[in-house]
C-alpha cells in the first residue's frame, strides 16, 4: 500500500514536469506569404515552361479563330446543319489539344514547383515561420485580407534558388 503512495506523487511529477519541458521548446508562428507566380517565373528551368506555352498558344489560336465566328453564327440562330457539325468537330479538336498542352506545361512544371517547395521549406525555417501562403490565393480565398509587408518571402525564396 505504501509502495503506490509513494508512486502516485512520482508519476504526477514525471507527468507534469514532462508537460512543462514540452511547453518550453520553441515553435515558430510566424505566418509568412509568397507570389508564387513570381518566384515560378524566377526559377532558373522556367524557359522550357514558357516555350511550352508558347508552341500551345501557336496551335490553340488557329483552333480558336476558326471556333469563334462558328460560335457566333450558333448563338445568333444563323448556323446551318454543316457549321454546328463543323463547329463540335473543332470544338473537341481545340480541347483534345488545350488537354495535350496542359499535361506538357504539368509536366514541364512540376519539377519547378518541387524545387520552390524545398526552398520555401527551407526559407521559412531559417527565418521562423510556421506556415507560408500563397499571396493570391490567400487574398482571393477571402483566408487573409491584410498581411505586413515584412512577412513576404517572395525575395528571400528567389534569393535562395539555386541557379543553373
Amino acid at each position: 500500500m505504501k509502495r503506490s503512495l509513494f508512486f502516485i506523487p512520482v508519476l504526477a511529477g514525471l507527468l507534469l514536469g514532462g508537460s512543462l519541458v514540452a511547453q518550453n521548446k520553441a515553435v515558430p508562428t510566424k505566418i509568412g506569404y509568397i507570389d508564387a507566380e513570381k518566384v515560378v517565373e524566377a526559377h532558373p528551368n522556367y524557359k522550357a515552361v514558357k516555350d511550352v506555352q508558347i508552341q500551345a498558344q501557336n496551335e490553340l489560336k488557329p483552333l480558336q479563330d476558326k471556333l469563334t465566328p462558328l460560335q457566333t453564327k450558333i448563338q445568333n440562330g444563323q448556323a446551318t446543319a454543316k457549321d454546328q457539325q463543323d463547329f463540335q468537330v473543332l470544338r473537341q479538336s481545340y480541347q483534345d489539344a488545350a488537354k495535350k498542352w496542359q499535361d506538357k506545361s504539368q509536366t514541364a512544371l512540376k519539377p519547378i514547383t518541387e524545387a520552390i517547395d524545398k526552398v520555401i521549406g527551407t526559407v521559412a525555417q531559417q527565418q521562423g515561420f510556421a506556415i507560408v501562403l500563397d499571396r493570391k490565393v490567400a487574398a482571393t480565398s477571402g483566408l487573409v485580407v491584410y498581411a505586413d509587408p515584412s512577412l513576404d518571402l517572395t525575395d528571400a525564396v528567389i534569393k535562395a534558388m539555386p541557379k543553373q
